[in-house]
């Protein structure tokens, strides 16, 4: 089973993906770059994963239920 999440906002740079699931990495002055890494710590608690989708002019996010 999959959940996409998908927003409208201006998407992720590609420079930025390899590092979004690191904590306190965040490309905004504001952010504290804690919401992926506890979004992924919180899927594989749950026996999920989360990935980034690579999707030119938006965010997109993928979790994936294990045996599911």
């Amino acid at each position: 089973m999959q959940l996409d999440v998908i927003d409208d906002g201006p998407g992720v740079p590609k420079e930025a993906m390899p590092h979004l699931f690191e904590p306190f990495f965040t490309t905004e002055a504001q952010g504290t770059g804690l919401g992926l890494y506890i979004a992924r710590e919180l899927c594989e608690g749950n026996n999920a994963r989360i990935e980034a989708v690579p999707d030119a002019g938006f965010g997109h996010f993928r979790i994936t239920l294990r045996g599911a």
